[in-house]
């Protein structure tokens, strides 16, 4: 995405725009004039005045000596671009900082290396011309076709996340930048300045929710930049379009879909795809300004990060309205705040392409125009903008329409041709037009209706050809991050807090009246390890499951599960050992033995480390919280009747001998027992309880891996 900035002219006097430094908007640029236009308020109007005789002064593409500024209209001063909002009399500029998106450079190149610059890569470059004999024949006659050679001092990665080092361009081919197209051609190389947006292709596409289908033959095509609208009744396959490219439904192997010419399942793209789902998962205890850094740490390089994170969150806030309430908890948010709060969060790392699965459901009238306001400047800074939609809002902003029924296109094009299609001139009146005659005469005619292109032109390049490339990105340390995010949560929650500390307390008050010194250790044992585990439990079953669409979106953008796991470990195994430590601490002043600190903190650990991963392992596993505490009594119970507390081991059946060695209480209570007793503990009571934990902390690892990848 270009840099860009707001501008709020005053409507009590004359916004003048021109190269002079006493203009109240400055462009430093040649080809706009010295005085160049004036904005004055006039009759609750806004009116825009050309003041330049020999320079470019336009208003949604067509040149103006004097017109009236409408919302939405996009202003054309020499090569700079201006987007208005209007509000009544309050007038908002967005200015694009970058002249031009389109600036292409020429460099001619020699077998000499020579430095280029790429727009929107920091990594150094220089290129050559290199020759390559194409055949034993054109050998022998001395023929060469000049290549050029691209070195980069740093590694860049392809599409699929391959560290690259060497480009080479045939002549007559181009290679893709995140901001830029490079291309070579008799021997100069053309180096063009372009949008961040990805621009769309679906052919054919097929997509399927295990063996059930729910949408067939789908075919569209939307360039960079654009907004497209799908619509349909309820239960069409609209948001089951949307679940393809975020990785939870899949496609069949004749289904084509491209985004930015690249298989839309390449890593490197989908780290650069923002999706908001209808219902964005937020973390309720976090503040607006944490939760949009929170996705600038998952998006954005650590240097881009430490450098410009905070000048973005300050003009996303701005741009979006939000600036009042930054330091706010989300969970005090209206819906509209939150709806902006997520797609903010989402643009930190300036993606390419941005999905939102009804925007606009559940929100007032006035919410919805605001946010389809900035969905249009979203797109007008260069992010090209896939939405569902029963809203007319919507479509009045969109340069395309999709219209599905029964899982199939019913009409694709713009938003006019929609109208004509459906014989209706009314938003509202659109979706009660679409109908099985309409959908089957659209069928009928799709391979010749305006503006399609078929699959063979716009694959005509060899797939080798064209290639995407992006600057590495190396994102900023998570384990400690995670921690930290996961215990403002934990302690901005006051009643969790309370149940921490009061929780234990009272259980400790209890066993310590209950037990005395003629009770015996072995009981006294297996209480603690029982009541530890029953800590360690609750506190973890939940940690994954209640953030998983948020931790599914991490990991897809390159965040580590590995990492993520350890940190989601760390706070439940501290706080589970702190707690058995109350317990212990009540019930020691009732018993004689008093073994060694150190011996009993090791105890407890081998307690809450297998009990925390085997937690978060079903929290994994789990499709929401409530079926996550389903589990907790089904864990409990085995630790109760297979530790060897209840029935001695070898009194058991051979069942639950064998159950029993993958019981980590097992192992516990014959640990603290032996501690108590003040008898030598056997090493392997620790080894065996450990690895128990660390079988289901690798198989945790893989499940959160899956998570990213694409069905």
């Amino acid at each position: 995405m270009f840099p860009f900035r707001l501008v709020n002219p005053d409507p009590s006097k004359p916004f003048t725009i021109g190269r002079k430094s006493d203009n109240l908007l400055q462009f430093d640029n040649l080809m706009v004039s010295r005085y160049h236009a004036v904005l004055n308020f006039t009759d609750g109007k806004w009116i825009l005045q050309n003041l330049s005789q020999n320079s470019i002064t336009m208003l949604n593409g067509k040149d103006v000596k004097t017109a009236v500024i409408n919302d939405g209209d996009v202003i054309l001063i020499g090569p700079r671009q201006l987007r208005a909002t209007l509000r009544g009399a309050d007038l908002t500029l967005l200015v694009m900082e970058r002249e031009n998106a389109s600036d292409m450079q020429t460099i001619p190149l020699s077998e000499e290396w020579r430095t280029i610059a790429i727009p929107g890569i920091s990594v150094s470059a220089k290129a050559r011309i290199c020759g390559d004999r194409n055949s034993k024949e054109n050998s022998r006659e001395g023929s060469r076709e000049n290549r050029a050679e691209i070195k980069f001092t740093k590694s860049i990665v392809d599409e699929s996340g391959k560290r690259v080092h060497t480009i080479i361009l045939k002549n007559g081919s181009a290679n893709r930048f995140e901001s830029a197209v490079i291309g070579f051609r008799n021997n100069d190389l053309l180096i063009e300045a372009s949008a961040t947006g990805f621009d769309i292709f679906a052919q054919n596409l097929n997509v399927f929710a295990g063996k059930k289908q729910l949408l067939k033959n789908i075919d569209f095509e939307l360039p960079a930049g654009e907004i497209l609208a799908i619509i349909g009744r309820s239960g069409q396959g609209k948001s089951s379009l949307l679940k393809l490219i975020q990785g939870i439904n899949s496609c069949d192997k004749q289904s084509i879909v491209r985004i930015g010419g690249v298989d839309y399942r390449k890593s490197e793209i989908r780290r650069r795809i923002a999706i908001l789902p209808q219902d964005p998962p937020l973390r309720p205890e976090l503040t607006v300004e944490e939760t949009i850094l929170d996705g600038a740490r998952s998006s954005m390089d650590v240097k881009n990060f430490k450098a410009d994170a905070r000048a973005r969150l300050e003009k996303f806030c701005e741009l979006f309205g939000l600036s009042a309430r930054q330091h706010n908890l989300v969970k005090t948010l209206s819906g509209g705040e939150m709806r902006r709060v997520a797609l903010a969060r989402e643009l930190m790392g300036s993606p390419g392409l941005v999905i939102l699965d009804e925007p606009l459901s559940g929100l007032d009238p006035y919410n919805s125009r605001i946010l389809c306001t900035h969905l249009k400047q979203l797109a007008f800074l260069g992010h090209t903008i896939i939405l569902t939609t029963h809203s007319y809002e919507a479509l009045q902003i969109a340069n395309k329409v999709l219209v599905l029924y029964q899982g199939e296109e019913a009409f694709y094009g713009t938003v006019q041709n929609a109208y004509a299609h459906f014989n209706t001139t009314d938003p509202q009146a659109l979706l009660t037009n679409i109908t099985q005659s309409k959908s089957a005469e659209w069928g009928a005619s799709r391979n010749i209706r305006e503006g399609f292109r078929p699959a063979e032109n716009s694959n005509s390049a060899p797939k080798n050809e064209s290639r995407y490339f992006f600057e590495r990105t190396k994102l900023p340390r998570n384990f400690a991050y995670t921690v930290r995010i996961t215990a403002k949560q934990w302690f901005r929650d006051k009643g969790r807090i309370a149940a921490l500390f009061l929780q234990p307390v009272i259980i400790g008050f209890l066993l310590s009246q209950i037990f005395s010194d003629q009770s015996s250790l072995w009981t006294v044992a297996f209480a603690v390890i029982l009541c530890a585990n029953w800590f360690a439990l609750s506190l973890s079953i939940r940690e994954i499951v209640q953030e998983k669409d948020i931790l599914r979106d991490k990991f897809r953008r390159g965040v580590s599960a590995l990492s993520t796991l350890t940190a989601k470990c760390t706070l439940p195994i501290i706080f589970t050992m702190m707690q058995t430590a109350i317990i212990y601490a009540f019930i020691s002043s009732r018993i004689p033995p008093h073994p060694p600190i150190t011996l009993i903190a090791c105890v407890f650990a081998c307690i809450a480390i297998p009990a925390t991963a085997v937690g978060l392992f079903t929290s994994t596993l789990s499709k929401n919280t409530s079926q996550a505490n389903a589990f907790l009594p089904i864990l409990i119970i085995p630790q109760v009747a297979l530790a060897g507390a209840l029935v001695p081991l070898d009194q058991m059946q051979p069942i639950g001998r064998a159950l029993s060695s993958i019981i980590w209480s097992r192992y516990n209570q014959a640990s603290l027992l032996n501690i108590l007793l003040e008898r030598k503990d056997d090493v392997f009571n620790a080894i065996f309880a450990l690895a128990i934990a660390l079988a289901f902390y690798i198989v945790t690892v893989i499940l959160l891996h899956k998570l990213k990848k694409p069905r």
